[in-house]
């Protein structure tokens, strides 16, 4: 028995261990340095990392994580990606693919949504502390994007939502914000960060003004996974015409979904660091909002793209990674148990009749006196009430 026990135990645990975590953000004021075959930096991130994670360089070199050892992350060169496929199309090129677009794309105006997951994300040198608990200097960075996309025509909606605290479930909290900014019907949402890193990781100059660059970040983690990455590419590529560098790159999560299966061109931005100033960053996201009326009026994906399998403003894509997760295991539970009692019995007509037993007998057994316990009180509570 205690054989049989041990080896439903080694099935449980590898099963569980199989489920993809939710990849988030670092907690401990650290962050990882990913580098090549040669132990040179290629990318910083504030991101747990894991191995399968990929990044995209600024130079558009794509990498995949093999290995991690204390806050360095040894990657492979999986080769160069050329976005001049992702690039936004002329005018005319543009009409012609509209006639082939889905319905979905053309139905999507011009309204851009924005919302911060982490309400508290702050740049110590403008706001004093990096984390001021629902009033962080993130909302002033998500009003200037806000405003620059009004500048550029569009019709920002901005979430002054609050999600906190700052930790693994704030994606389950925000996901209610982006739900309700779905029924708006957005073309496009945005989910505004900072990253935690050392400030020479996203300090730029453009011309001769002072900024931030912009991180995309992409959630691998279920079915339209690849479809944001194309939606990422795409994006990148048209700010490497427009504003070239400002780019910092892009992340791909192996093990997370940030939301990302709500909308068909849902995105993951880092407007600089806490190590940041607020203005550069500002100024940072403003120049990144150049960009987003060619994407928008760009009414196909990338080769081969599919388009939005969830639709746009549905939620049919059901529950976020971490709650899929969830039953994830309680699914594996069910099989560990099944497991278990078949190596214990021998048979899965003996280890049927076992859990039939459990769930009548011994679960009755387990329920019934709590059960009569229950009843006499409420007898006792009706009596007290036909004397009063």
């Amino acid at each position: 028995m205690k054989r049989s026990a041990l080896v439903a135990a080694i099935i449980i645990f590898a099963c569980l261990s199989a489920i993809p975590a939710q990849a988030h953000e670092r907690n401990d004021g650290g962050y990882y340095t990913i580098v090549d075959e040669l132990n040179r930096p290629v990318f910083l991130t504030g991101w747990k990392v894991g191995i399968g994670d990929q990044c995209l360089t600024d130079d558009n070199r794509r990498y995949e994580v093999v290995s991690i050892n204390g806050d360095y992350a040894h990657a492979k060169f999986l080769g160069y990606v050329d976005l001049s496929a992702y690039a936004p199309a002329g005018p005319s090129a543009t009409r012609f693919a509209g006639l082939l677009a889905p319905k979905i794309a053309r139905a999507q105006g011009n309204k851009v949504a924005i919302y911060h997951t982490h309400s508290d994300e702050s740049y110590v040198s403008s706001d004093g502390a990096e984390s001021i608990k629902g009033a962080g200097g993130i909302y002033k960075v998500g009003d200037a994007f806000a405003k620059a996309l009004q500048a550029q025509g569009l019709q920002p909606i901005h979430s002054n939502a609050k999600h906190d605290p700052h930790d693994n479930m704030a994606y389950e909290r925000s996901r209610r914000t982006v739900a309700d900014l779905l029924k708006e019907q957005p073309a496009a949402i945005f989910d505004v960060h900072r990253d935690a890193l050392p400030p020479e990781a996203y300090a730029t100059t453009v011309g001769t003004e002072k900024m931030t660059k912009v991180q995309l970040v992409v959630g691998k983690y279920g079915p339209t996974g690849k479809q944001i990455e194309d939606y990422a590419l795409q994006l990148k590529a048209a700010a490497d015409k427009q504003h070239p560098g400002l780019i910092k790159g892009i992340f791909f999560a192996k093990g997370g979904d940030y939301n990302q299966d709500l909308h068909p061109r849902s995105m993951l931005l880092e407007a600089g660091s806490h190590t940041n100033s607020r203005e550069d960053a500002e100024k940072g996201i403003a120049l990144f909002a150049d960009i987003i009326p060619a994407i928008l009026g760009q009414t196909s994906g990338a080769p081969g793209s599919p388009a939005g399998a969830a639709g746009l403003g549905s939620q049919a894509a059901g529950p976020s990674g971490a709650s899929k997760s969830i039953g994830w295991i309680i699914g594996l539970l069910v099989v560990g148990i099944v497991a278990f009692l078949f190596v214990a019995t021998g048979s899965f007509k003996e280890a049927g009749a076992k859990l039939k037993q459990f769930t009548t007998s011994e679960f009755a057994n387990f329920l019934g006196p709590r059960l009569r316990r229950l009843r006499r009180r409420d007898n006792r509570d009706g009596e007290g009430d036909d004397k009063r």
